[in-house]
C-alpha cells in the first residue's frame, strides 16, 4: 500500500522533472560565481550575494536556486521592493527560460495574482510576502526565499529579515538568499550568524566624478535659480565631452523638475529634448523616456531612477545631491518629505547610472568635502517612519513586543511609542497595549492601518461601500493627472467632480462617473475616455482592482455591503475614526489651521476646501514639504470628533457649582483632543466626576445655604427659619447672628448618607425614611443661632409701617455700599402722597440712637464741642424725644439738644445729606403692575416728581362713588371727612373748584382734601350767590381815583372781581372747611348773603385808601427819593411790591387788609424821615436787611409758601412799622428774637 511518504517523493520527482532548464548568459558578471553561489545555497540556510547594478543578480539567482535543487518542496519566492520591478523581472525571467509567464514563472503584486500554485519561481513585493505570513506563519508554500535589493532597507525588507531570522530555526529546510549592492553587506551577514557573503563584480564602465559646487554669486544652494544655473553650466561642460550624450539629472522633487525644465527650455539648447521623469507622471509621458528619439535628451528625474528604473542611453549624470526623504517627525507626528542631502551610497548609485554603456561622467553640484561629510548609507526606513502597521502585524501574528523582535537595526523607542499611540487612537490596542478585537480585524486589511480602521467603522455605521471605495482611492497614487502642457484643461476636467465641503465626496463622485463609464464603454473606449479626462488609466484600473479585492475580503468577513454614496454624515464620521489626529481647527487669525499636538498646517491648493476654509477639517494625509499641507480634506463637526475620539479626549473640569434649576452639582467641562478645544465650556454632572466633592458642595449650597427647591417638609421649615435669622441679621446690622456654615455643614454631614449628592438622590433617600426620620434634617433655632446672637423685637424693628389705614412692608438690608442698604418702605404709587417725610425721618426705633449720634456729628464744630461726649448726649436726648409726631426728628432733636447743651440749635444745623444711607429711610414706589416705578431716600423729591401722578392714580383706584363733575348746587348728600376705600385705604372726600362748577374727589391726605374742599365750597357759594355778587361787582364803590391809581399794577375789572372773591372769603370765614352737608351749606350761604353787602362796602373804601397811598409811595420812589437814595429806595420798593401786586386781594383775609393802611403810612413816614435824616435810615435799614434778605432768597429759591413763611412775612412788616414808625404801634409784639424763632419754624418745615 502506497504511503504518504511515497506520494510526497513521487510529487518531488515530478517537480524535478518539470523544472525549467536554466540557460545562462556568460556575459553577465554573476555567471563567473555560479558554482560558488549554488554550493553556498545548498550548504547554508542564508547566503548574502553582493553585486553592483548590472551584475545579473535579480535574473540569475532564481535559476541558481533551481539548479541547487530548490523549488521542489515549495516555490522560490523572489521579493522586489516595487510592483513594477516584480512584474518586469518575472516577465524577463520567463522569457529567458522560454516558459509562459504565469505558469512555471509568475508574479503576484497587490491583488493581481499572475502565478500558478504549481509554479517554480514567483516574483512578488516584499509586502505581499509579509501578508502571506499572516495566513501561513511558517511560509510552507516556499522552500527558498530570495530577498532582492535588501540594501534599500525598506520597512518591509527589515521586517522580513527579522521575521526570517525567527523562522529559520523552525524551518531548517528553508533557504534564504539576500541580495544587496556592494554596500554594508557585513551587517546582513552578522544578522544571520555570519552568513557567507559572495561578492559579484558589476559590468559597469569607469565613471569620472567632477565636483562643480554652485556659484554663491548665483544664490548657491539656498536659491533654486542658482541650482538651475549650475545645471546649465554642467550641461555646457558635458557638451565639450559629447554634445550628443543623454544626460540624467537628479533633482529633489516635481516642482524643481518643472522649474528646471522651464529654465533649460528658455536656454534654447540645440537638438535637445528636455523630459521629466517622476512617479506621478502619466504613462504616456513616461514612455517618452524609455523610447528615445534621435535628439540628445536631458532627463530630469527624482531618486526613482537610482535603482527602480533603468533609463536607456544615459551617458552623463548631473547630481544635485538632494532628494525628498520620507521622514517621520516625532514632535508633530507627521510624515514629512523634507529635502535632504543624499547619502554617499545614493550618490554613488546615481553616478553608476552613466557607466552602463561605456565610460561616463557624473557632475556633482557640490564639492568633495560636502560628499565626504555625508553619511555612508541612507538611513533605514524603519528608523524614519511610523511603525503602526509593523506593530499591528506583529501583534496579530503573535510575534511579541517589537522591542524584542530581531530587527537589523532596532527602531528608536520614541518611534515605537508614537506607533503605539496611533494604534491606541485607532482602537487597535487597549491601554495595556493588548490587541483588541478591532485591532485583530484591522490587521486583515492590506491597506494602511488608518484606512483599515475607516473600513471597519464604515461597516459598523452602514456605509461600508463608500469606505471601501475611499480606502482603495487613498491607498493608490492619485489617478488625476495634470500634464505640464494642459494643467488648466486638466483642472477644469477634474473640477466637475468637486463637492462642496469634502474632497472625499469628490472622490466618490469621480468613482461613480468611472463606474458608469466602464459599464457603458469597451476597454479601448474607456482607456481613451480616461485620457480625455486627464485620468491615468492604469491607476484607475488599480483603483478598481483594489476596491474589488477589498470588497471580496469584506464579503468573506460577512460584512454588510451597503451604504453606497448615501449618508454623508455617517460617511465622514466613519472617516474620522481613522483620521482623528488629522483634524484641524481654523486659526483665529485666519492663517492656516491648528492641528493635533500644536502642529500647524494649510489646506493643499488642489483641495476643494482651499478657498472655503471651514472652521473644522479632517485630512487623509498631512505631509510636510515646502509647508505642512493637508491633502484630501473634508469639513467636519466637533461633535463628530468628540464621538469618535471619546477614548482620546482630555476632559478638564472646573468651577464645580450647585445648580438650583437642575437640582444637582454641575461643573464646566473643557474637552480637548490633542490640544484642540472641541468644547470650550460645557455643563456636566459633577457627581459623575467626583461624587465626594459633589456631595460636599451639595450639602454646603443646597442644604446649608438653602438653595434646594424641594417640597420636602424640612426644606420649607429650614427656609422659614433661615429667613427669620437673615432678617434678624439685617435688622441688627451684624454678621454674627447665623451659626457658622462649618457648624451647619457638620450638622448635615453627620445625617446625610454618602450616596446623596443631588436633589434626586436626596428625595430617594427621604422616601425610604419614616415620617419621624425625615425631621432629622430640620434646623432648630438652637442650631441656626449663635449663643450670643440676641433678638430683634418687633417694636424696635417693625416689619410694617401703617399709613392711611394700610400697612406698608418694611424690609432691611445690611450691605454697606449697596444702594439698597438700610430700611426700605415699599409703597404703591397711589399712596405715595400719604407718606410723611417728618415721620420717616425718625427711622425705626432700633436705629434711632445710632442716627442721633451721626446727626450730631454733622453739627457745626462749635456747637458739637458743647455736646461732648456725643454718645452720652445722644443717649440723654433719646430719652426726651418722645414719640414721632408732626415734627421731624431734626426739629425735635434740635429742641432737646438746645435744652440739654445750653446752646441754640436749629433743625437746619443738621446736615442729613452726610448721614450713612442706612440711617435715611429708603422709599420704593411701585407702579400699577407691581414694578419699581421710582426709588430714593428723598421723599419730598419723590412726591414733587410723582405726586400729581400718585394723586390721579389714587382717585382712579379709590374714588369709585366719589368722582363727580359739573355740580352747580349741593347734591352730594352728607360728605364724610374720611372713608375707607378699596384695599382698606383711608381716603378723604372733598369738593373741588372747577371754575364754572364744582366736582367731588377723593384725596390721599386730610390736609390736601381740606384745602381743596375750602375752594370747592367757596365756588359753590359763588354759584349760589351769583346774582348778589354780580350786583356788588357792578356797584363796587371803589373811588374812581383809586381805580386809576391801580392802573400801573393791573386791570380795573380784574381788581373788582378779586375784591368780590376777597369779600366772599371773608364773609364765609373759617366755616367753609366744616361744611359737610346741604343744611350746613344752606345756612352758610344765607349768612354770607346777609353779611356780604356791608363787608363789601367797608372793604371797597379800605381798598381805595390803600391804593391811593400805594400810588403816592410809588410816585415818590419813581421821583427824587428814588434818585437821591437808591439803596433805601430799593428796600422800600421791595416792601411795597410784597404788599401790592396783581391778585394780592386773593391772598388776604379782611383782617389783614385792615392792617395795610398802617403798613403804608409807616412807609410814608419813612420816606419823610429819609429826606430829613438819611444816615438814620441807613442805620435802621441795616437792622432789617438780613431779616428781609433771607425771606427774599427763600422765595426766590422756589420754596413753598406755607404757614410758617406767612407768619414770618407779616412779622417782618410789623417789624418795619416798629423800626421806622414806632408811634403807629404794632398789631402784636415783635422783635428780632421773635423773628429768629419764626424763621426757625420756616427752616424746620423746609425739606432738605
Amino acid at each position: 500500500m502506497e504511503t504518504s511518504a511515497d506520494k510526497r517523493e513521487q510529487r518531488r520527482a515530478l517537480r524535478r522533472a518539470g523544472a525549467p532548464v536554466a540557460k545562462y548568459d556568460d556575459a553577465l558578471p554573476i555567471t563567473a560565481r555560479r558554482e560558488d553561489i549554488i554550493a553556498a545555497i545548498r550548504d547554508n540556510p542564508v547566503v548574502v550575494v553582493a553585486g553592483e547594478t548590472g551584475s545579473g543578480k535579480t535574473t540569475q539567482l532564481p535559476r541558481y536556486c533551481l539548479e541547487a535543487g530548490r523549488g521542489i518542496d515549495g516555490q522560490v519566492a523572489c521579493t522586489q521592493p516595487r510592483r513594477i520591478a516584480a512584474r518586469a523581472m518575472a516577465t524577463r525571467v520567463a522569457e529567458e527560460l522560454g516558459v509562459k509567464l504565469g505558469e512555471q514563472v509568475g508574479y503576484q503584486v497587490r491583488f493581481r495574482d499572475h502565478a500558478s500554485k504549481d509554479g517554480y519561481i514567483k516574483f512578488m513585493t516584499d509586502g505581499l510576502l509579509l501578508a502571506e505570513a499572516m495566513g501561513d506563519p511558517l511560509l510552507r508554500a516556499y522552500d527558498t526565499i530570495l530577498i532582492d535589493e535588501a540594501h534599500e532597507r525598506s520597512l518591509n525588507i527589515d521586517f522580513l529579515l527579522g521575521y526570517l531570522k525567527r523562522l529559520l530555526p523552525r524551518r531548517p529546510d528553508l533557504r534564504v538568499v539576500i541580495t544587496s549592492a556592494t554596500i554594508d553587506t557585513e551587517k546582513f551577514s552578522k544578522h544571520f550568524g555570519d552568513a557567507p557573503v559572495i561578492e559579484v563584480s558589476g559590468r559597469g564602465y569607469p565613471v569620472d566624478i567632477v565636483y562643480q559646487p554652485l556659484d554663491e554669486s548665483d544664490g548657491g544652494r539656498d536659491d533654486d535659480r542658482g541650482l538651475y544655473q549650475g545645471i546649465r553650466q554642467a550641461v555646457q561642460r558635458l557638451d565639450r565631452i559629447d554634445p550628443r550624450g543623454d544626460i540624467l539629472v537628479f533633482l529633489s522633487g516635481e516642482r524643481e523638475i518643472h522649474e528646471a525644465r522651464d529654465f533649460l527650455n528658455r536656454a534654447s539648447l540645440r537638438h535637445t529634448e528636455v523630459l521629466p521623469l517622476y512617479a506621478r507622471l502619466s504613462g504616456a509621458e513616461q514612455q517618452r523616456v524609455f523610447h528615445p528619439g534621435p535628439e540628445r535628451r536631458i532627463i530630469l528625474t527624482t531618486n526613482i531612477a537610482e535603482t527602480s528604473l533603468t533609463v536607456p542611453r544615459i551617458k552623463f549624470v548631473i547630481d544635485s545631491g538632494l532628494a525628498r526623504i520620507s521622514r517621520y517627525a516625532h514632535r508633530s507626528r507627521t510624515q514629512r518629505l523634507p529635502i535632504e542631502p543624499v547619502s554617499q551610497a545614493s550618490a554613488n548609485q546615481r553616478a553608476g547610472r552613466c557607466g552602463r554603456l561605456g565610460p561616463g561622467t557624473c557632475v556633482r553640484l557640490y564639492d568633495e568635502a560636502d560628499f565626504e561629510s555625508r553619511p555612508e548609507f541612507t538611513e533605514p526606513e524603519i528608523l524614519r517612519t511610523s511603525l503602526a502597521s509593523v506593530i499591528l502585524r506583529m501583534l496579530s501574528m503573535g510575534l511579541g513586543e517589537i522591542e524584542e523582535f530581531p530587527f537589523l537595526e532596532p527602531p528608536a523607542p520614541r518611534m515605537i511609542n508614537d506607533a503605539r499611540h496611533l494604534l491606541f487612537e485607532l482602537g487597535a490596542v487597549d491601554a495595556a497595549r493588548e490587541l483588541t478585537r478591532t485591532g485583530d480585524r484591522l490587521s486583515r486589511w492590506p491597506v494602511d492601518v488608518r484606512f483599515a480602521r475607516i473600513i471597519e467603522e464604515g461597516a459598523r455605521l452602514g456605509c461600508l461601500e463608500d469606505t471601501l471605495v475611499l480606502a482603495a482611492a487613498l491607498s493608490i497614487q492619485d489617478p488625476r493627472e495634470r500634464p505640464l502642457e494642459a494643467r488648466q484643461a486638466a483642472d477644469e476636467a477634474h473640477a466637475r467632480f468637486d463637492t462642496p465641503g469634502s474632497d472625499f465626496a469628490a472622490l466618490l463622485a469621480l468613482w461613480q462617473h468611472l463606474r458608469k463609464q466602464r459599464r457603458s464603454l469597451t476597454g479601448n473606449q474607456f482607456r481613451k475616455a480616461c485620457r480625455r479626462e486627464f485620468l491615468a488609466w492604469q491607476r484607475v484600473l488599480e483603483w478598481f482592482d483594489l476596491y474589488q479585492q477589498l470588497r471580496d475580503l469584506a464579503r468573506e468577513a460577512r460584512l454588510p455591503l451597503k451604504g453606497g454614496h448615501g449618508d454623508d454624515e455617517k460617511l465622514h464620521i466613519a472617516l474620522l475614526s481613522g483620521l482623528l489626529s488629522h483634524v484641524g481647527l481654523k486659526h483665529p487669525e485666519g492663517h492656516g489651521y491648528e492641528g493635533a499636538r500644536g502642529r500647524g498646517f494649510h489646506i493643499f491648493p488642489g483641495s476643494g476646501l482651499f478657498k472655503a476654509a471651514p472652521k473644522w477639517v479632517m485630512a487623509a494625509e498631512i505631509v510636510e514639504t515646502t509647508k505642512t499641507w493637508a491633502r484630501v480634506n473634508a469639513r467636519v463637526k466637533p461633535e463628530w470628533i468628540e464621538r469618535q475620539g471619546a477614548h482620546l479626549l482630555k476632559r478638564t473640569h472646573f468651577d464645580p457649582h450647585w445648580s438650583r434649576r437642575r437640582g444637582r452639582v454641575m461643573a464646566w467641562e473643557q474637552v480637548t483632543l490633542y490640544g484642540l478645544v472641541l468644547a470650550e465650556k460645557r455643563r456636566v454632572d459633577f457627581a459623575r466626576i467626583d461624587p465626594a466633592e459633589a456631595r460636599r458642595i451639595f450639602i454646603m449650597d443646597a442644604l446649608v445655604r438653602g438653595e434646594l427647591d424641594t417640597r420636602a417638609g424640612f426644606a420649607k421649615a429650614n427656609r422659614a427659619a433661615r429667613e427669620a435669622v437673615e432678617r434678624l441679621e439685617h435688622k441688627r446690622r451684624q454678621r454674627d447672628v447665623l451659626a457658622d456654615e462649618r457648624d451647619l455643614f457638620e450638622y448635615f454631614d453627620t445625617r446625610v448618607p454618602d450616596q446623596v449628592n443631588s436633589a434626586k438622590s436626596l428625595a430617594k433617600w427621604l422616601d425610604g425614611l419614616g415620617e419621624k426620620g425625615r425631621d432629622q434634617l430640620v434646623l432648630g433655632q438652637d442650631v441656626l443661632l449663635r449663643d450670643d446672637a440676641g433678638r430683634a423685637p418687633e417694636d424696635l424693628y417693625p416689619d410694617q409701617l401703617e399709613v392711611a389705614g394700610r400697612r406698608l412692608p418694611m424690609t432691611y438690608l445690611f450691605e454697606p455700599g449697596n444702594p439698597n442698604d438700610g430700611v426700605t418702605v415699599t409703597v404703591p404709587l397711589e399712596l405715595l402722597n400719604t407718606l410723611d417725610a417728618a415721620r420717616l425721618s425718625w427711622t425705626v426705633p432700633g436705629l434711632q440712637r445710632e442716627k442721633l449720634v451721626e446727626m450730631m456729628r454733622t453739627l457745626p464744630k462749635p456747637v458739637r464741642r458743647a455736646l461732648t461726649p456725643l454718645p452720652q448726649f445722644a443717649e440723654a436726648a433719646a430719652g426726651q424725644l418722645g414719640e414721632p409726631g408732626s415734627r421731624s426728628l431734626a426739629e425735635r432733636l434740635a429742641t432737646v439738644l438746645s435744652d440739654l447743651g445750653g446752646v441754640n440749635i436749629n433743625a437746619a444745623d443738621f446736615d442729613e445729606s452726610r448721614l450713612p444711607d442706612h440711617l435715611r429711610m429708603r422709599v420704593v414706589v411701585l407702579g400699577e403692575e407691581g414694578e419699581t416705578a421710582a426709588e430714593g431716600r428723598d421723599l419730598d423729591a419723590l412726591q414733587a416728581k410723582f405726586g400729581a401722578q400718585a394723586q390721579r392714580q389714587f382717585m382712579d383706584r379709590q374714588g369709585e362713588g366719589f368722582n363727580r363733575d359739573g355740580l352747580l348746587e349741593w347734591s352730594v348728600g352728607e360728605l364724610p371727612v374720611k372713608v375707607r376705600g378699596r384695599d382698606r385705604v383711608d381716603a378723604y372726600p372733598a369738593l373741588v373748584d372747577q371754575d364754572d362748577a364744582v366736582g367731588l374727589r377723593l384725596f390721599d391726605t386730610a390736609d390736601e382734601a381740606a384745602a381743596y374742599h375750602v375752594e370747592g365750597v367757596h365756588r359753590l357759594l359763588a354759584l349760589a350767590l351769583a346774582d348778589r355778587l354780580s350786583s356788588l361787582r357792578k356797584h363796587h364803590g371803589v373811588a374812581r381815583d383809586a381805580m386809576l391809581a391801580w392802573t400801573p399794577w393791573g386791570d380795573a375789572l380784574a381788581l373788582v372781581d378779586d375784591l368780590a372773591w376777597h369779600v366772599l372769603y371773608g364773609a364765609a370765614g373759617d366755616e367753609a372747611v366744616a361744611v359737610r352737608d346741604e343744611a350746613a351749606f344752606v345756612a352758610l350761604a344765607d349768612r354770607v348773603r346777609r353779611d356780604i353787602g356791608p363787608l363789601f362796602q367797608r372793604q371797597a373804601r379800605r381798598l381805595g385808601e390803600v391804593l391811593a397811598t400805594a400810588a403816592a409811595i410809588q410816585g415818590a420812589l419813581d421821583g427824587k427819593a428814588g434818585a437821591n437814595h437808591p439803596d433805601a429806595a430799593a428796600d422800600l420798593q421791595a416792601a411795597l411790591d410784597d404788599l401790592v401786586y396783581p391778585g394780592f386781594l386773593l391772598d388776604l383775609g379782611p383782617k389783614r387788609l385792615a392792617e395795610y393802611p398802617r403798613y403804608l403810612e409807616a412807609t410814608s413816614i419813612r420816606l419823610e424821615q429819609l429826606r430829613l435824616d438819611p444816615p438814620r435810615d441807613t442805620r435802621l435799614q441795616a437792622e432789617i436787611a438780613p431779616l428781609w434778605d433771607r425771606y427774599a432768597r427763600h422765595l426766590e429759591a422756589g420754596a413753598a409758601y406755607d404757614e410758617a413763611v406767612d407768619r414770618y412775612r407779616w412779622l417782618l412788616h410789623e417789624y418795619r412799622v416798629s423800626v421806622f414808625a414806632q408811634r403807629l404801634g404794632t398789631a402784636e409784639k415783635v422783635s428780632t428774637k421773635r423773628l429768629q424763632s419764626a424763621w426757625r419754624d420756616v427752616t424746620d418745615a423746609t425739606p432738605r
